[in-house]
């Protein structure tokens, strides 16, 4: 697909007639070889569907085919049966992205297979499992960095809709801050460069957030206050002390939203 992204910007450049009049007869061929619409998909499943369109006409097009159903969180063609909601389960705290850190009397989530009564296997980029206005407090150390900004999006607004009223969520992530004095000061010529492979590349990490921004983000979605904090450090015990990465202290940011 990126091979095909590339041949068409190639021939818009080189004959920008040419790359109309062949278009219809393209669009004929990716017809032919496109899989068909599934009547339902999930949000990373329609997602992923849309990015194999080379066009956005076409992209649109099979998008306006479906229709939200909440309770199951998918998307699915109007003439589709309803599906049956999705599994809920009944926590009071929630770890998320807990990777290999499983704390106690926490639900912990991820997306791999794992034997521990504390622990499910969960999609975060998709309708979470429990009810809304249920959980009393939720963590994450060092998972929002490795979602581009719309999945982040996705992922917060996911946590305010199952938050009590006067739930907190607390991340602690790389900010972007701490990130460009660590890895891209002085800003040289060869530090720039390196800073990428230090801050982006070798952790596969996607998009790094500025105060400014996830202020903007969580309040934009609904959190009635959003309190930077220190490393380790908070007026609520269940999220005190919650930090693992004691190299992380002047580079993480953290903080607490408040439905």
């Amino acid at each position: 697909m990126v091979m095909l992204r590339r041949l068409k910007r190639l021939i818009r450049q080189a004959a920008p007639d040419l790359a109309e009049r062949i278009r219809p007869a393209a669009r004929v061929v990716l017809e032919r070889i496109r899989p068909a619409a599934s009547e339902r998909a999930s949000q990373r499943e329609l997602l992923s569907a849309l990015e194999g369109i080379p066009y956005w006409e076409d992209k649109i097009a099979r998008y306006k085919n479906y229709e939200y159903q909440s309770a199951s969180g998918t998307w699915a063609f109007p003439s589709a049966p309803i599906a049956p909601p999705i599994e809920l389960f009944s926590v009071d705290r929630v770890n998320y992205g807990c990777g290999g850190t499983i704390l106690k009397d926490w639900l912990n989530v991820d997306l791999f297979p794992f034997d521990n009564p504390d622990y499910r296997m969960v999609n975060l980029l998709e309708k979470h499992p429990f009810a809304d206005n249920s959980v009393s407090f939720g963590y994450s150390e060092d998972m929002l960095e490795h979602l581009t900004q719309a999945q982040s999006i996705f992922l917060i607004a996911e946590i305010y809709r199952t938050l009590k009223p006067g739930g907190v969520m607390r991340f602690s992530f790389p900010g972007l801050e701490g990130v460009l004095n660590r890895h891209y000061t002085p800003p040289t010529d060869l530090r720039i460069r390196e800073g990428e492979f230090e801050a982006y590349s070798f952790w596969d990490h996607v998009h790094f957030y500025s105060k400014e921004e996830l202020f903007l983000i969580a309040k934009h979605i609904g959190f009635s206050s959003v309190d930077f904090c220190l490393f380790g450090e908070s007026e609520h015990e269940p999220l005190r002390g919650r930090e693992t990465r004691t190299h992380q202290v002047d580079l993480n940011t953290c903080v607490e939203l408040t439905k």
